[in-house]
Parts: C-alpha cells; sequence; structure tokens
C-alpha cells in the first residue's frame, strides 16, 4: 500500500483517536501475576502463499498451546487482493476495533500514533536487550530509550556467486568472513570485469541490496544517509557520493551489469530470476526462492574500509518487529503472543514464514533456519548471519525520521536520473541532502 495512502488514513482518523495518539499512549507498567486470559487478534503481513500458508500453520499451533491457559488467538489473514497489514491496522484502529498486535517491515516511526510502547513489559519480564543483534533492537527505540516494537524477523544481504563461472576464469572464491580485508571493492570489480563476455555474460547484476539504492550504496565504503545519534544528514558528503558513483559507473562505465534488454535476453522464461540464468557471476540476494541448477555459494558482502567506518557494515538488516496497538483491549495477552514468538524452534518458524534465514535474536539457534536453507538450498548460508551481525540497517535508520517517506518518494525521482547519468552525482545528493532537511525531522 503507497506511504501516501496510510498517511491519508492517519489524517483522517477520528479527532477523539488522533488526540489521543498525540497525547501517547499509556507507559503504566502492566500487572503480573495471573495468566492472562480472552481474545488476541492478530494482522497477517504475508498476502500470499506460501508465506501466508505458513504463518497460518505457526500461529494455529500457537493458539492450540495458548488456548490450554484460557487465551484465544485469531490470526487474521490478509489476502493481496485485499490490503496490507499497515492500511488494515490503521483503519482497525481509527474505527476504534483495534486488532490487538500486527508483524510490520516499517519501523515504529511511521506507524507511532497507533502503537503502544512496550518498554513496561520488558522491565516487567526482565527480557535482556543484549538477546538481540544490538541494531535489530535499537531501531525499536525513540531518542529516549522507550521501545515501541520487538524484533521478530530479519531480512539480511549477501553475496551469491556462481562457482562454475568462477572455476572457468580462473578466480578463488570470495571470503564467507566480512572481516577478509582482501575482499574489497576493487576486487570486487576485478572480479566483475573478468566475469564479464560481452552482452553472454555478466560479472553482476542487481543492486546488491534488498533496500534503496541511494540509502544503501555507500555502506559498501562505510557511509549512510544519515547519523541519527548526532541528528545530522550526510547525504551530501564526499565518502557518500563515491559510494554512489562507483555502483553507477558498475552499469554505465564498466558495464559488467546487464540492461534490462541484455538480461531478458539471458532468461529462459519471462521474469526468471537473474542469477538462476547461469549467465551472472555474483548476485547481492537476501534469499533465492529457487535451487540453482549450478554449484553455488554464498559469501560476504566485499567492503573498502574508511576512515569513519573500518569495520565492514556493507549492504544493510531490514528489521521486521511485532508491534502492539495502543488501543488494543487485551494488551497483556498479547503480549504472552509476543513472548511465544522468542523461544528459538518458534522464532525459526517465523523467521522462514517472512522467507529470511536470520534471526534477530542472538540465542535463539539461527542454525535451524540455515540449517533448513542448506538442505533446501545446496549452499552454506553462513555469510548472511556473519553480515548480518555487521550490517547497519536499512538506510542507517533514515526510516525514522519523521516523513521520511515525502523526502523519499521526491529524491527517488531525481536518483532515477542520476543513475542514467542525466544528472551528476554531485547534483544529486546535494539536493537529497537539501530535500531531506527540508522535509523530514529527527
Amino acid at each position: 500500500m503507497p506511504t501516501a495512502r496510510r498517511a491519508m488514513l492517519l489524517n483522517t482518523a477520528t479527532p477523539m483517536l488522533l488526540a489521543a495518539a498525540c497525547a501517547g499512549p499509556t507507559t503504566q507498567a502492566p500487572a503480573s501475576g495471573k495468566a492472562p486470559t480472552g481474545k488476541v487478534t492478530v494482522l497477517s503481513y504475508q498476502t500470499s502463499s506460501p508465506r501466508l500458508d505458513l504463518q497460518i500453520a505457526m500461529y494455529a499451533d500457537a493458539a492450540k498451546e495458548l488456548r490450554t491457559s484460557g487465551l484465544e488467538v485469531e490470526f487474521v489473514p490478509t489476502s493481496s487482493a485485499d490490503t496490507d497489514v499497515i492500511t488494515k491496522a490503521v483503519l482497525l484502529h481509527a474505527a476504534g476495533t483495534p486488532a490487538e498486535m500486527f508483524e510490520s517491515s516499517n519501523l515504529w516511526r511511521q506507524i507511532d500514533s497507533i502503537i503502544g510502547e512496550l518498554t513496561p513489559y520488558f522491565k516487567r519480564d526482565k527480557l535482556d536487550e543484549k538477546q538481540w543483534i544490538p541494531d535489530s533492537i535499537n531501531a525499536m527505540k525513540d531518542a529516549g530509550g522507550k521501545l515501541w516494537g520487538m524484533p521478530i524477523s530479519i531480512s539480511a544481504d549477501a553475496m551469491a556467486y556462481n562457482v562454475d563461472l568462477f572455476e572457468a576464469a580462473g578466480l578463488k572464491p570470495p571470503p564467507v568472513d566480512p572481516d577478509d580485508r582482501s575482499w574489497t571493492m576493487e576486487v570486487f570489480l576485478d572480479y566483475a570485469r573478468k566475469l564479464t563476455k560481452g552482452s553472454e555474460q555478466f560479472g553482476m547484476e542487481s543492486k546488491c541490496t534488498g533496500g534503496v539504492d541511494w540509502m544503501n550504496w555507500p555502506t559498501w565504503f562505510g557511509y549512510g544517509p544519515i547519523d541519527l545519534k548526532n541528528k545530522k544528514v550526510t547525504l551530501n558528503t564526499p565518502g557518500y557520493q563515491r559510494g554512489l558513483q562507483y555502483w553507477i559507473d558498475l552499469q554505465l562505465r564498466y558495464q559488467v551489469w546487464p540492461t534490462s534488454a541484455q538480461l531478458n535476453a539471458l532468461r529462459s522464461t519471462s521474469g526468471q530470476d537473474s542469477f538462476l540464468t547461469g549467465k551472472i557471476g555474483m548476485k547481492g540476494i537476501f534469499n533465492l526462492a529457487t535451487k540453482p541448477d549450478f554449484r553455488w555459494g554464498i559469501a560476504a558482502m566485499p567492503y573498502t574500509p574508511s576512515p569513519a567506518e573500518p569495520r565492514n557494515v556493507a549492504a544493510r538488516i531490514s528489521v521486521h518487529g511485532l508491534y502492539m496497538d495502543s488501543l488494543a483491549k487485551n494488551k497483556d495477552g498479547a503480549w504472552e503472543v509476543f513472548k511465544y514468538w522468542l523461544r528459538p524452534e518458534t522464532n525459526a518458524r517465523y523467521v522462514m514464514s517472512d522467507g529470511h534465514i536470520v534471526s534477530p535474536l542472538l540465542s535463539t539457534k539461527s542454525e535451524i533456519t540455515m540449517k533448513d536453507f542448506q538442505s533446501r538450498m545446496g549452499a552454506d548460508p553462513k555469510a548472511f548471519l556473519l553480515m548480518a551481525q555487521r550490517s547497519k540497517v536499512d538506510g542507517w535508520l533514515y526510516y525514522l525520521l519523521k516523513d521520511w517517506d515525502k523526502a523519499k518518494n521526491e529524491i527517488d525521482k531525481v536518483f532515477a536520473d542520476a543513475k542514467t547519468g542525466k544528472v551528476s552525482v554531485a547534483e544529486f545528493s546535494q539536493r537529497a541532502q537539501q530535500l531531506t532537511e527540508q522535509m523530514t525531522s529527527f
């Protein structure tokens, strides 16, 4: 659902609800002791098979177990023809009939007017924040340290590579260890050029990140669009510009990245994943739906250290969180459902239902999901876990800016011209800096 539609729904909610939202939900500590009963309604995030089917099944098992203590869990599926979870949550909230909880890949800032604070529950049950990958739990906090969501799953980027093409080119496989200093952006470019053969084979493809290009491309050199801690916009800086120019040059200057027409010529079927053509040497992925019919591996992202960030922070992690509606009628019951998904085995099911490989929980046995991936796909996914523990959250938390979506929509238009060379990187970064400063706030 477009963010403009969500904003409209939030802006047209009843005055009473908006007043309550602006005042902020109560942070009074919930009662403890007697196990909560009653009904908990959960809105589905996934909207189509097979992921929706997985979530229906796992919530059915959760409902069966929690029913023994008197808690009823109703999972409400959402179809792709219907609407998305945020729109549905906003509509129900505005109508005064909220669902108790829902999952979202959006960070809390965009939905802060309908969600309730979770800090009192964390404190009451003494949940240690150190059990989460630090960046994942920090993405759920505001400037004052209040928690507005619970990380439940992570989409992390890593590098897929075609072993057969590497061997044919006489190249050694890239490393799995993100801290291997030999795997730089300069080496990556050299590999990409050696793996490219006219329009018949290409060294790399795709943007190498599941996130927004202009937000994340400079991270391969240690730069991001904002410095949230110091409340600075850092789009118009030399380091950031260098990162953008590097990726644009891959296609326009070095032509190691196929155009849309060239890629379509490589596909055996319409819409085939580019990596599965067997004609792409390297591709950034966060998962792969189909097992390749050739030998392949998964490596860490390449990285060239910068004075600002010597450690590999390339690419991004996207954190999915569970959120509680601030008007929920059974918050204590919802919290029990939250905690159900913190167990290693149940959390692993949640991660897989989102099509991910990595859990945000350090103690949740990510090897469950990694073993599943390796058995199905024939490649060791360890690089995903290692990158997830190093990469920063998507856009370096650009999504925690107020009204980020308004600025992004305008910046995307300018970047479309920058990628084709119609606008210089310097001009783009200056304009993106201005738009962010004018249209958003920390």
